[in-house]
């Protein structure tokens, strides 16, 4: 009489079932897990090709010593001299957030994030970074992308013998379900890579160069703009870049008093206007300090030949440039082989 009519599951079939649904549940939460590792290493990798997380090297920087940095700021500008460095770590960043999306080339996503991840944390706790935290979840999320594959891994290192077959995940039951995931999941996913790459590049601050600009450091030479004192603000020395972020350079000034400024500064035609603050000090937020005024002065400059600079108003001085002051920028960086022998300083 009820023939007709599917019975419901017996027991035994739930339970040998169970298994079968919790891989599935397992290779889901593997692929959550793998785009989610993507996109933040797609973050980290597009600035780094841009020069945009460590910047690049800027002689309006130069005056801070070495015992005034701190090591976060020891590192920055270890690694922004090097466009090289940035540029390789970008491209291993945006090839292991590419490879993460296909399931054929996931393991060697995994393998290269863990490499870089465990080298960027090296770094972040050495030189007492903020990120250490964030490369630690990455760690993890990348050891989550190796685990199925594991043991084969370990085998094709440290094994002998033959390979055990890769695992294949099966996101659905149905094998044509899966066969089309296996086309489409990779398209969507690169898709959406290249589309919040795109955002990322159009939020980043625009660069040019001001080659009209008076770059270098400037050695005050006599100055009238206040009488001496404990509290003597004259400039001492400044120092100008030219490399422009949204339309302003960086600039360094070391008063007489020995006070470090640091900022940044516009030029319209022979007119300097500066910002300045004082240099960071520990214990204060990132918040705290871009909260905190920063000192405004505005001077024009008359250039005499290629090493004399006549500066008026908030400040008036006469100053010579110092190239001796400027070597590791006017060396700067080159792609190829120099005829003359690296030197150290």
């Amino acid at each position: 009489m009820f023939k007709g009519i599917a019975s419901a599951p017996r027991r035994e079939d739930r339970k040998a079932d169970s298994p079968a649904r919790r891989r599935l549940l397992l290779w889901w939460l593997h692929g959550a897990v793998r785009f989610v590792l993507a996109a933040l290493l797609i973050y980290n990798g597009v600035i780094k090709l841009g020069l945009g997380q460590f910047g690049a090297p800027d002689i309006g920087e130069s005056l801070i010593t070495l015992g005034e940095m701190s090591p976060m700021g020891l590192l920055s500008r270890m690694v922004g001299f090097s466009p090289l460095f940035q540029v390789l770590a970008g491209v291993a960043e945006v090839g292991a957030a590419a490879a993460l999306i296909w399931r054929r080339t996931a393991l060697f996503g995994g393998l290269v994030t863990f490499a870089s991840m465990s080298f960027i944390f090296v770094l972040n706790l050495g030189y007492d970074m903020p990120g250490k935290q964030l490369s630690i979840f990455m760690l993890v999320l990348a050891l989550i992308v190796i685990a199925p594959w594991g043991l084969r891994t370990v085998s094709a290192i440290v094994g002998s013998g033959g390979l055990q077959a890769p695992r294949r995940p099966r996101l659905f039951r149905g094998e044509r379900a899966n066969k089309m995931a296996g086309i489409v999941a990779p398209i969507a996913g690169w898709l959406v890579l290249l589309l919040f790459s795109a955002a990322i590049v159009a939020t980043q601050p625009t660069h040019s160069t001001d080659s009209s600009a008076p770059a270098g450091v400037w050695t005050i030479e006599t100055s009238d703009s206040q009488e001496e004192g404990a509290d003597d603000q004259r400039w001492q020395t400044i120092a100008l870049g030219d490399r422009l972020t949204d339309g302003r350079a960086k600039v360094q000034v070391r008063q007489a008093d020995g006070t470090l400024l640091t900022g940044t500064y516009a030029r319209h035609y022979d007119t300097l206007d500066l910002e300045l603050k004082p240099l960071r000090q520990p214990g204060q937020t990132a918040v705290a300090y871009a909260n905190e005024p920063a000192l405004r002065q505005s001077v024009t400059y008359t250039l005499s030949g290629s090493s004399r600079m006549a500066i008026a108003g908030d400040q008036t001085a006469s100053a010579r440039l110092d190239h001796d002051a400027a070597v590791l920028y006017e060396r700067g960086f080159s792609w190829g082989m120099r005829s003359d022998d690296p030197f150290e300083r």
